[in-house]
């Protein structure tokens, strides 16, 4: 089969390689749509280092069951990316994304950006929608965690900090959920316009600051901040546009280190939170949400599994949301 495999930074090649096999319980997906991530870019950067080379890269994906179950086979399906053992101690718990003896969709284990692609039969979601649409089911799951975790308050003040894919999807559950969302961009911010096309108000720092001083609670800023720039610097803007004892989100996963100004986050009593993929319960509701057409879906450019290379470099530009791949 035709893969896009990752060897170092920039180092992306489309190959032939063997099929994977398929171990009993588990199924074989044909790659249908597959959609370039930050931690993706952050792997062909480099600023994020490869945990396995050559690496197929990819877990947003959508695809078909051709091989698994009888009940799946034919079957749309996307994919969680954590594949757990389900029988240690830490599954048992409840917390089998973080499995020690799990392997991750696209991380540590072969991805979508493939032919084919392969999948605990547990681990896979039917679903009725394109795939064009379908792929964001595992990044909304992800943004669907972080509010699972702690829940939003109707009417609380949320601060999204920039204007990538999740930032998007965090701003649509927010206020689908009765947030009032602020959306915090540069000024040069190109995406800007999308969101404020969709009834989003966006703001730059300054002016977040602002906001926060007129409609937080008793002006000490936002009840909650949605950390989703990409970089390493933005968890030090979260904390200083978070109120006391606020909630702030942490989504970005770019690689490297942030300096953050650790004492005002301990004087201020804020909560740090971390999340990462989605469960099955998240899965099930991002399906939902996006077969009820309740989140949109911006899609900035298609490329064939031929130009995976022209593909990630299209989505390193400032005005891309995703870039999808078609094996």
């Amino acid at each position: 089969m035709k893969a896009a495999r990752l060897y170092g930074p920039g180092d992306l090649r489309v190959e032939d390689v063997p099929a994977p096999s398929v171990p009993p319980g588990w199924v074989l997906v044909r790659s249908r749509v597959v959609g370039i991530c930050g931690t993706d870019k952050a792997f062909y950067r480099g600023t994020y280092p490869l945990f396995k080379s050559p690496l197929i890269p990819g877990h947003e994906v959508s695809g078909e069951v051709v091989e698994g179950p009888r009940d799946l086979v034919g079957e749309r399906v996307v994919s969680e990316i954590n594949f757990a053992c389900l029988e240690c101690d830490v599954c048992r718990l409840g917390l089998y994304t973080h499995c020690p003896r799990k392997k991750t969709l696209g991380i540590d284990f072969d991805g979508g950006m493939a032919e084919y692609f392969v999948a605990p039969a547990w681990a896979v979601h039917v679903h009725s929608l394109p795939h064009e649409k379908a792929f964001a089911a595992e990044p909304l799951a992800a943004v669907l965690n972080a509010f699972s975790q702690y829940p939003l308050k109707p009417g609380a003040l949320l601060a999204v900090l920039g204007t990538g894919f999740i930032a998007l999807l965090s701003a649509q559950v927010a206020r689908l959920m009765g947030a009032r969302v602020v959306v915090v961009a540069r000024r040069e911010s190109v995406k800007a316009r999308f969101f404020e096309k969709h009834g989003f108000r966006v703001v730059d720092f300054d002016e977040a600051v602002d906001v926060g001083r007129r409609e937080g609670l008793a002006g000490l800023g936002y009840d909650v901040v949605v950390e989703a720039t990409g970089t390493n610097e933005g968890v030090a803007a979260a904390i200083a546009l978070a109120r006391p004892r606020g909630v702030v989100h942490l989504k970005s996963t770019p690689g490297g280190e942030a300096r953050i100004p650790q004492t005002l986050a301990v004087v201020k009593e804020l909560r740090l939170v971390g999340t990462r993929c989605g469960t099955h319960r998240e899965f099930k509701e991002a399906i939902r949400l996006l077969e009820t057409d309740k989140v949109e879906v911006p899609v900035t450019a298609e490329y064939s599994l031929a130009e995976a290379r022209e593909a990630f470099e299209r989505a390193m530009e400032r005005d891309a949301f995703r870039v999808l791949v078609r094996p």
